[in-house]
């Protein structure tokens, strides 16, 4: 017959296996969720597919992120010159990128149309989005498109401020959380805090039980997912 504090001691260790292992399915099914559910990030150049990354068109995303309006040009096209004029017209500040007067201007033309699918200058981005030429520009202009784009709310990362008393979440940002696309602060937070409690729980059952090293890999590669699935959006 087993003492009282054997019988506790082995209470104790299956207890702490049974929570471990609720643990790492959980993290494993969440990871799961969260793989299936994703919703693919459209690129931002708004063409219907992109290449994979060079430095080059990372560059470019990069600038058309960082920047209102982008103008790839050629300091002598005389469209260039228009669509500069429409910009300037708005009293609209842009960043004129002329191709002809770079040693890379080939290779970033190049990079432009596996991005854009668009050879031609000019090649215009307004908050991101690929508007395309001359004449696409013009026609925004005139549709109010271009006004639209610009006067609309810039999101600055993917955490949604926690509503509440003084919050600064906007209607935009509360949009991108309802399409996938941010979450809240709290639910990143949780997600975190999750994450390093699952990798913790897993060290210190490999340190007092025994735990074997593929149930320890198990359960750090849990802990990782869910501490990722909210790290990643800040």
């Amino acid at each position: 017959r087993l003492s009282a504090k054997t019988q506790r001691a082995l209470l104790a260790e299956a207890c702490t296996m049974r929570a471990l292992l609720l643990a790492v399915l959980a993290a494993g099914s969440h990871a799961l969720r969260v793989a299936m559910h994703a919703r693919p990030v459209p690129p931002r150049c708004g063409t219907p597919v992109c290449s994979v990354a060079s430095p080059l068109s990372e560059s470019i995303q990069q600038t058309t992120q960082a920047e209102d309006v982008v103008i790839f040009s050629k300091s002598w096209c005389p469209y260039c010159a228009k669509t500069k004029a429409l910009f300037d017209d708005m009293a609209q500040p842009y960043t004129a990128i002329e191709l002809d007067q770079r040693a890379d201007g080939d290779e970033l033309q190049a990079a432009l149309l596996d991005l854009t699918q668009q050879r031609t200058v000019p090649n215009v981005f307004v908050k991101g989005q690929h508007i395309g030429g001359n004449d696409d520009s013009q026609q925004a202009a005139r549709s109010g498109k271009l006004k639209a784009l610009l006067e609309a709310d810039t999101l600055t990362g993917v955490v949604v401020p926690t509503a509440g008393a003084g919050s600064s979440v906007t209607a935009a940002q509360l949009q991108a959380k309802e399409s996938g696309k941010m979450i809240t602060e709290t639910e990143a937070t949780v997600r975190k805090v999750a994450g390093v409690g699952i990798g913790l729980a897993t060290a210190f059952s490999y340190a007092t039980t025994g735990l074997a090293y593929t149930a320890l890999a198990s359960g750090i590669f849990g802990a990782v997912c869910v501490y990722r699935t909210g790290a990643e959006y800040q």
